[in-house]
């Protein structure tokens, strides 16, 4: 009997005439698997492991974040490495299968023979948010592999060990798979003969001014790699960037950090580049390329030029600016915060990224305040620091797993908001997640909104005899913290029933500065009224108030620090993530409180600062507008429109009004005014309504009744127009009037 021998031996033995067999038909090359590890499974037995980014054969059993856990989010922040047996290379080819984030050497996967590298690939398709590639239904999934082949010809014979490397806090494998086969590849499929060859390179200028501006490459395709930046020698910024070099085609360019306090010093980029690719072209200069003013993009909203766009962040009047922070990816492994600047509320001008994710994980969503009284020392009280409040969420994005660790943090600046330094004694809160808890959903504590309480003053920054606050999602509800310094934090009251980016602010009923209320609310914008001390909030509302109908309105913040309106109360200046990952920062709006038929409501309509866009006026205040009469809007087609509505609908059925194609249809009856099904304003036919149109939005508030409207984002429509109509009766307009509105890009 002969003893079984692999299939190469085999044909050897033949040719050589050690066996004189006739040769049966063959419908395939042997093959034999060395590996087949995914999330869901644990290292290989008789596999070396070393750290705990694959999991680990001996866990750290007091340490949450050295857990052999299989989920995506501990392995994200953790770096390992897992070493086979050594072997014999018997076959033509090592096929590998992997998912991962694509990085060329921190992430890959390595055949070693004689202690060096000799073939590596790396994950490329994989790369993206949460590993996945985007646009793609699939985002929140672990990608498709992607398939290489080491061509192991030359190497037969040889004892070899296959290594798979994550040395990437940023990154992670999803799975691996290598199966040793004479099969060669289809034709298309990636052929490797040598180990990457990855060389640390350097861009080198004089700064002049402006920002600098790193050339970032399209998701998938673009090796994840570290940027570090040095003005005069000095380390400024160190952060993975997704940067187009030699054939990647540039996607677009991130303004990554604010030159302009440093004329005339020199700068220093360091990153790698493949041996024989070009080098990356970065840019010093004040504008940013690439922004899209076509109709397809918002005239007048903040939008994201490349990568996702959800969170507003950070809201804070300061030095005469109006600054802006929302949550941004493009190393979409992680967030960041990207931020704007305004001087009058509609004009913005994007600045580059403040706030990178580092090791403490993504810089998730928070607060701004101006340390008017410099309780923290990073400042004076003649030029007070303005102070970032974040959670940095480690475990990436995933706050579905049972492993995320989120802990409060806090950045600041003293060169007027150009530039933030993370607080070296990061986190304030939660060193404690690092410990495991009983129970899992622990790790959902994030958002931290931060403001200044004077008992006696209020919300008034310059009152001696305050205290600072932070309003804290957790679990299932907003907690409450009070501090005297923004550094150490002392737990006073617990409120249920709300999730996630927390507010609290007062407003006066009816701007009576006697009589002034409290509004807690969440994301999705349910709102409690009650009374706030200074440590804990009294809900007086029975039941939470919907302050938003319609499609995509989430994460509302309003701004710290603004003027006093003429209640006495800060004016209360709100905005939200509108429209979906790839959509917009909204139009600031003003929040007043008021009763209305349907008792005290928070109310809002645009900012008055809108004012500042009208191009063109038409008023028809006095019109009575008839059944099948002309359309009186019919001169207008700009498509941006400010459109400011009082009518009295006593003796009509309907009011319609389509603008580009959306219509808003206003039902009367016996009971009051309705919009849909589920927008009720009874007891009155005195309509106001606000509509304020977007090449991709459209708002509609009915200021004075306590709702707000935003209808699905539209694609956009080439129909410009605004018709207005009404059926079974006359409708007299005691104010009709459309403003036209200049894009702001």
């Amino acid at each position: 009997m002969i003893e079984k021998l692999p299939f190469r031996t085999f044909l050897r033995a033949v040719a050589a005439g050690i066996l004189l067999l006739s040769i049966p038909t063959w419908a395939g090359a042997e093959e034999r698997v060395l590996l087949d590890f995914n999330m869901q499974t644990p290292p290989p037995a008789d596999w070396a492991v070393e750290g705990y980014a694959f999991g680990t054969h001996n866990p750290v059993p007091g340490e949450r974040q050295k857990q052999a856990l299989g989920t995506r989010n501990q392995r994200y922040v953790q770096k390992g490495r897992m070493a086979s047996p050594g072997f014999t290379i018997e076959s033509d080819y090592l096929e590998i299968d992997c998912a991962g984030t694509y990085h060329p050497t921190e992430v890959a996967v390595v055949l070693m023979v004689d202690g060096k590298d000799q073939r590596s690939c790396s994950p490329e398709p994989g790369y993206g948010f949460l590993g996945a590639k985007l646009p793609s239904p699939r985002m929140f999934l672990p990608p498709d592999p992607g398939k290489y082949f080491f061509d192991v010809r030359n190497l037969l014979g040889r004892k070899a060990v296959l290594e798979i490397r994550d040395q990437h806090y940023d990154g992670l494998f999803f799975d691996v798979k290598i199966t040793a086969t004479d099969q060669g590849p289809d034709n298309g499929q990636t052929v490797i003969t040598k180990a990457v060859d990855w060389v640390e390179y350097h861009f080198e200028t004089k700064i002049e001014d402006g920002y600098l501006l790193v050339p970032v490459g399209p998701l998938v395709g673009t090796p994840l790699q570290r940027v570090t930046v040095e003005i005069e020698g000095e380390e400024e910024l160190s952060v993975h960037l997704p940067l187009a070099f030699g054939d990647i085609k540039t996607a677009g360019y991130q303004a990554a950090y604010d030159l302009t306090p440093y004329p005339g010093k020199p700068l220093k980029v360091t990153y790698h580049r493949f041996a024989k690719s070009g080098p990356a072209t970065f840019l010093t200069q004040r504008e940013i390329p690439g922004r899209d003013t076509s109709d397809r993009k918002p005239g007048f909203h903040v939008y994201n030029r490349i990568g996702m766009l959800n969170d507003p962040n950070g809201l804070v009047y300061y030095n005469d600016e109006w600054h802006l922070f929302h949550q941004f990816g493009y190393n979409l492994s992680h967030t960041d915060w990207k931020h704007y600047v305004s001087k009058d509320l509609m004009h913005w001008e994007e600045r580059p990224i403040a706030l990178f994710h580092d090791a403490q994980g993504a810089m998730f969503s928070g607060s701004a305040v101006v340390d008017v009284l410099n309780t923290s020392g990073w400042g004076s009280k003649n030029e007070p620091p303005l102070v970032l409040a974040y959670t940095a969420s480690s475990g990436n994005a995933g706050w579905k797993e049972n492993d995320v660790i989120q802990a409060q943090c806090l950045a600041y600046s003293t060169d007027g908001g150009r530039n933030f330094i993370k607080y070296e004694g990061n986190p304030v809160l939660g060193h404690e997640q690092h410990i495991i808890k009983n129970r899992p959903k622990d790790s959902d504590t994030r958002d931290p909104k931060i403001f200044w309480f004077s008992p006696t003053k209020g919300r008034d920054a310059n009152a001696k005899d305050g205290h600072w606050v932070m309003v804290l999602f957790e679990r299932k509800g907003h907690t409450i913290y009070t501090s005297t310094d923004l550094k150490a934090w002392t737990k006073t009251g617990t409120i249920k029933g709300f999730h996630e980016c927390p507010e609290l602010f007062p407003l006066a009923v009816d701007g009576d500065p006697e009589n002034v209320k409290w509004i807690m609310y969440g994301a999705r914008s349910r709102y409690h009224i009650g009374a706030f001390d200074g440590k804990t909030f009294k809900p007086e509302t029975k039941k939470q108030i919907g302050m938003y109908y319609g499609d995509k309105c989430y994460a509302s913040q309003t701004f710290n620090n603004t003027e006093k309106g003429p209640d006495g109360q800060p004016r209360r200046i709100q905005t939200m993530w509108q429209g979906g990952r790839l959509g917009q920062i909204s139009l600031p709006v003003e929040l007043t409180l008021k009763m209305t038929p349907l008792g005290l409501r928070l109310c809002m309509l645009p900012v008055k600062e809108i004012e500042k866009l009208y191009t063109r006026s038409e008023k028809a205040d006095g019109l009575v507008l008839k059944p099948g009469a002309a359309n009186p809007l019919a001169d207008l087609e700009g498509g941006l429109y400010d459109i400011d509505i009082e009518a009295d609908l006593s003796e009509v059925k309907q009011l319609v009004l389509r603008v580009r194609g959306n219509e808003i249809v206003v039902q009367a009856d016996e009971t009051g005014l309705s919009i849909g099904k589920t927008m009720k304003i009874p007891g009155t036919h005195k309509l106001h309504l606000r509509v304020v149109a977007d090449n991709t939005s459209q708002d509609v508030y009915f200021g004075r009744h306590g709702l707000y409207y935003s209808p699905r984002t539209p694609i956009v429509n080439p129909d410009k127009s605004i018709h207005l109509d009404v059926e079974g009766g006359a409708v007299p307009f005691s104010k009709l009037r459309v403003h036209q509105l200049k894009s702001i890009w």
